[in-house]
């Protein structure tokens, strides 16, 4: 699979800008696959529900609870992959319940996630317009509006989780965006570093209203987020080695394949308002992504070596996940995939593969341009190349 040629492009030369013209232009025009030994993956077993009502008689089964929460899950913003079902179903208010088995560090993790003592966080949603839809040229009331008409109930359904799930993601991005900008002025960055990771949150507050917009479009009433969970204090980087190490992953991996998979997203849809979105929320992420590769190269300036070994490892983690297949995932039907990839949703393989692509194909030869990280030795597993 190769990523949108021109995004692509122009996201390897303004990332590779501090290696020099010549390095980016030969990455412009191969970048060779890199990857490592496959790592066993961690599974953890987790309970998740889904809403019921019981009009719809029995709860699914477990098979049929498997491609139900690969269908909730649409957008690879959960933070974790759903691999089996381990449970029959028990009620819950309103709600079918299972004891999941769900892997941690997917490649489909994708953007600036908001974490606290390892976990990700974001607000619950909630059926109301809390200020968080789009107004302006190019909108009705409420925010953006989608062609329906052609769309199923189903269909409609699948994208509105979907662009949901994206909202609240993005949501939570404005408060890691926040924390990062304390981070670095805690740690002594240069000026024009705050700057960004400041209009960073902001670009993430339009990338919200954007999302709960579309996602208010396709649910025919308005959602947004409610309160944020958070602490009473927040703490920030305790030195430089943890401020890269999160900028790596986060930024230059999250964020890199955030940008390509949006870039990705916009390129096989149809429906002028999700293009929109999707071409506002590439050219962001990418930004986001220089960023992040900035950051990472002022921190090992000014922290040598322990820095670099550091962002060393999650470049060699990166690696490693392509020496695991995608998890399976559930396919709709052709005429229903062509429909949702219309209004910005992949089927579920397509999308499952997207990440590693974009981790071989720019993430990966990137650090290795700039003296980031090194391949493993040969006999390691063999990521896509690109072309030009």
């Amino acid at each position: 699979m190769l990523l949108d040629r021109s995004f692509r492009r122009t996201l390897i030369a303004r990332l590779l800008l501090s290696a020099g013209p010549s390095t980016a232009a030969a990455l412009l025009v191969a970048a060779p696959g890199c990857g490592g030994e496959p790592e066993a993956a961690e599974a953890a077993a987790d309970i998740r529900c889904f809403e019921w009502f019981d009009e719809l008689g029995a709860c699914l089964s477990r098979e049929q609870a498997l491609d139900e929460f690969h269908t909730i899950y649409p957008f690879c913003s959960s933070g974790e992959t759903i691999v089996s079902v381990a449970s029959d179903a028990t009620r819950r208010d309103g709600a079918c319940c299972y004891e999941v088995i769900a892997e941690d560090d997917d490649p489909c993790a994708v953007g600036r996630p908001f974490t606290l003592e390892g976990h990700r966080r974001t607000a619950v949603p909630r059926a109301a317009d809390s200020g968080w839809l789009a107004h302006g040229k190019g909108t009705g009331p409420g925010g953006m509006r989608p062609s329906l008409a052609e769309l199923t109930d189903e269909e409609r359904e699948t994208l509105a989780e979907g662009w949901l799930r994206s909202a609240l993601g993005e949501h939570a991005s404005v408060a890691s965006f926040a924390r990062f900008a304390l981070d670095l002025m805690a740690l002594g960055a240069p000026s024009s570093l705050v700057e960004a990771a400041h209009i960073a949150a902001l670009d993430e507050v339009g990338h919200a209203r954007l999302c709960f917009s579309l996602a208010s479009a396709y649910r025919g009433e308005p959602v947004g987020p409610a309160a944020l969970p958070m602490p009473g204090g927040v703490p920030v980087a305790a030195h430089l080695v943890a401020l890269a190490r999160a900028a790596a992953e986060e930024g230059c991996v999250g964020e890199t394949v955030a940008a390509l998979m949006a870039a990705e997203q916009r390129a096989r849809a149809e429906d002028p308002a999700v293009r929109e979105a999707l071409g506002a929320i590439a050219d962001d992420e990418a930004r986001h992504a220089e960023l992040a590769w900035l950051t990472v190269a002022w921190a090992i300036g000014a922290g040598g070596e322990p820095v670099r070994r550091a962002v060393a490892e999650v470049f060699e983690a990166a690696a490693l996940s392509l020496g695991r297949p995608p998890p399976a995932a559930a396919e709709p039907p052709r005429g229903r995939a062509a429909a949702l990839a219309a209004h910005g949703h992949l089927g579920g393989a397509e999308l499952r593969e997207l990440p590693r692509t974009a981790l071989a194909q720019v993430v990966l030869p990137c650090a290795r341009a700039l003296g980031l990280w090194r391949p493993a030795a040969a006999g390691g597993a063999v990521a896509p190349a690109a072309s030009a």
